[in-house]
C-alpha cells in the first residue's frame, strides 16, 4: 500500500466509524456531534476501588491487531489498551514521557533523541530495550523491509541505538517539529510476529481472546510499569451489530460503557447512565474546489460562506451539540486553534455580494457520499439557505469508493460535503490539506504565502512562534474563503453510573486504564 493510499485508509476509517451511529438513527435524524468534552455529571465523584470487570459496546469489527496495521479507527480504539509509545497525549492535548522518560530535540527539528525508560516488560516477560524502540520505528517507517506502514515516519532518515546510554536518536530527512506529536507510535517487541492475532505490548492491559463477530477480552497487566497497575480486572469490547441494537443492551444493562450513542437516546437511559460529549478532532467543511467555476472566484465562496446558517446545521442535523467552526481546525488542537476568528451569517448581504459581481441565477452541485447520513442532511440544510439568496444547489448522492476516487482523489467535483480527523494532533496533518503540493488538497486551494507559513513552522521549533504561524494560516483561509467550515462534531458516551475515571482525548481511544469502579 502506497504512502497516500495509506493516508487515505487511516483518515476515512475515522469516518466510517463515525457515521456508523449517524446512519443508525437515519429514520429519527438523529446524529452525534460535540462540544468542548463537556460532561453532564461528576463522573470521577465517589472514591476508587480495585477490581471488577466492564463491558464496552462497539459497532465495527477490529482488523488488524497489529498496531502498525490497523487502520479501522475501531481497533485503534481497543488496541490503545495493549500498548504504550515513547511519548503519551494527554487530554489537554499536551505530550507526557511514557516509554521514553525524557527526550530532547535539536534546534533544526531534525534530531530526535530519547531516553528509554528502564525495568519495562512486555506482556510476554520479554524487557524492553534499546533494539525494540528501534525494531518499532524502523518497521512503521519501512525501513526494515521497504513497506511503510505510518506515512507520517517517512521523514525518518535514520534509526540509532546507545545501549551504554540507553538511548535512541532518530533523524529526520527535513525539519518537522510536528514529529514529536507521531511517538505516541506502539513499540513492540522485536522479531514477534504474531502481532496481527495476538498482540503483544507493554500497555496496562493484556491480550486475552478475541471471537469474530462477538468480542474482544482482556486482562490487566500486574507487571505494568506505571506506579499503579489498571483498577479493572478486565475488559471486554462487546461487538454490537449497530448503534441501535445496542440500546436494548443499554436499558438492560448489559453494557457498561458505550460512545456512539445518538442524542436522542439520552433519555432512555438517563437513569442508569451519565453521559459525555467528547471532542472528535474532527472538521465538517463544505469542500468548495478553488479551480471550479464559480468557486474560482473568492466572492463566491465569501457569498457562500455568509449564506450558510452553520447554527441551523448544529442545531438540525446534530442536535445543538456540535460546535461552529471557522477553521480548518478542531478547538481540540488547543493552542494552535485560532478560537478568536469570526464570521456572520447574512443571506441578504450574500445575496447582494452575488447580484453586485455579476452573479445570478447560479447552479451548483454538492456531491456527498451517500451512505453518512450526517452529509447528507448537512447537504440538504445547505442547499436550502442557498435556495434563500436565489442559488440552486443540487445534491448529488455517490457511494463510498467513487466519493474517495473522484472527489477526494481526482478532484473531479464542484463542492462536497465531508469530515476530515487526524491520527495526531499535529497542527500541520490538518493543515496540509490547503497546502497546495499536497496530495491531500482536494478542494485544490493554492495560496503561496499559505504554502510559505507552512513551511517555516514546519522547520521551527518555538512553540509561541509557531502557534503565531498556524493562527495567521488559519485567518488567511478564512479570508481567502478557502472553504466552508462548518462544525466540529463529536462522539457521546454513556456511562454506567457505577463508574468513574472515564476519560477522554483529542485522539479517538478507549482509555480503559483510568476507568474505575466507584466504592459504595
Amino acid at each position: 500500500m502506497n504512502k497516500r493510499n495509506k493516508f487515505l485508509s487511516v483518515f476515512l476509517s475515522f469516518i466510517l466509524l463515525f457515521s456508523v451511529a449517524c446512519q443508525d438513527s437515519s429514520d429519527s435524524e438523529a446524529n452525534i456531534s460535540e462540544e468542548d468534552s463537556e460532561v453532564t455529571e461528576d463522573l470521577s465523584q465517589g472514591e476508587s476501588q480495585q477490581g471488577g470487570s466492564v463491558i464496552l459496546g462497539i459497532t465495527q469489527e477490529p482488523d488488524s491487531f497489529d498496531p502498525h496495521l490497523a487502520a479501522a479507527a475501531g481497533t485503534k480504539e481497543i488496541i490503545y489498551n495493549f500498548f504504550d509509545g515513547l511519548v503519551k497525549l494527554m487530554p489537554d492535548s499536551t505530550f507526557e514521557p511514557a516509554l521514553a522518560e525524557s527526550y530532547d530535540v535539536s534546534d533544526d527539528a531534525k534530531i530526535f533523541t530519547f531516553k528509554i525508560r528502564e525495568n519495562v516488560t512486555f506482556h510476554n516477560g520479554k524487557e524492553l530495550t534499546v533494539d525494540d524502540v528501534v525494531y518499532s520505528l524502523e518497521n512503521a517507517a519501512g525501513i526494515n523491509d521497504g513497506t511503510l506502514k505510518v506515512p507520517q515516519l517517512s521523514i525518518i532518515d535514520s534509526v540509532e541505538a546507545d545501549p551504554e546510554q540507553n538511548e535512541v536518536s532518530v533523524t529526520l530527512k527535513e525539519s518537522d517539529a510536528d514529529f514529536i506529536t507521531y511517538m505516541t507510535l506502539a513499540i513492540v517487541p522485536e522479531d514477534y510476529s504474531e502481532q496481527a492475532t495476538e498482540p503483544i505490548g507493554t500497555g496496562p492491559f493484556v491480550f486475552t481472546e478475541y471471537q469474530p463477530q462477538q468480542h474482544v477480552k482482556m486482562e490487566k497487566n500486574e507487571n505494568y510499569w506505571r506506579e499503579r497497575i489498571a483498577y479493572l480486572d478486565e475488559v471486554t469490547f462487546l461487538i454490537v451489530p449497530s448503534a441501535d441494537a445496542a440500546i436494548v443492551d443499554l436499558q438492560a444493562g448489559n453494557i457498561d460503557i458505550f460512545p456512539y450513542l445518538t442524542a436522542d437516546k439520552k433519555d432512555l437511559l438517563k437513569d442508569q447512565y451519565n453521559f459525555v460529549t467528547a471532542d472528535s478532532n474532527m472538521v465538517q467543511v463544505w469542500g468548495l474546489n478553488n479551480q471550479e467555476e464559480p468557486f474560482d472566484d473568492p466572492i463566491v465562496r465569501k457569498a457562500m460562506d455568509m449564506a450558510v446558517d452553520k447554527q441551523m446545521i448544529v442545531e438540525a442535523v446534530t442536535f445543538g451539540e456540535g460546535k461552529v467552526l471557522e477553521s480548518g481546525m478542531a478547538p481540540s488542537m488547543g493552542q494552535y486553534y485560532n478560537s478568536n476568528l469570526e464570521s456572520q451569517y447574512n443571506p441578504e448581504e450574500a445575496k447582494k455580494l452575488l447580484e453586485e459581481n455579476g452573479y445570478s441565477d447560479l447552479n451548483i452541485t454538492i456531491t456527498v457520499p451517500g451512505n453518512y447520513v450526517i452529509h447528507v442532511q448537512t447537504a440538504e440544510v445547505i442547499a436550502e439557505n442557498l435556495d434563500a439568496i436565489g442559488v440552486q444547489a443540487d445534491i448529488k448522492s455517490v457511494d463510498w469508493g467513487t466519493w474517495l476516487s473522484d472527489v477526494f482523489q481526482g478532484r473531479n467535483h464542484q463542492s462536497t460535503v465531508i469530515a476530515l480527523t487526524f491520527d495526531h494532533v499535529a497542527p500541520a496533518t490538518v493543515l496540509s490539506y490547503y497546502y497546495s503540493p499536497s496530495d491531500m488538497n482536494f478542494i485544490n486551494y493554492s495560496n503561496p504565502e499559505f504554502d510559505a507559513l507552512f513551511e517555516e513552522a514546519q522547520s521551527i521549533t518555538n512553540e509561541d512562534q509557531r502557534v503565531k504561524l498556524y493562527h495567521e494560516m488559519q485567518q488567511m483561509l478564512q479570508t481567502d474563503a478557502a472553504s466552508v467550515f462548518i462544525q466540529n462534531p463529536g462522539v457521546q458516551t454513556a456511562i454506567s453510573k457505577k463508574l468513574g475515571g472515564y476519560t477522554t482525548y483529542p485522539q479517538y481511544v478507549q482509555d480503559m486504564y483510568e476507568v474505575y469502579f466507584v466504592a459504595e
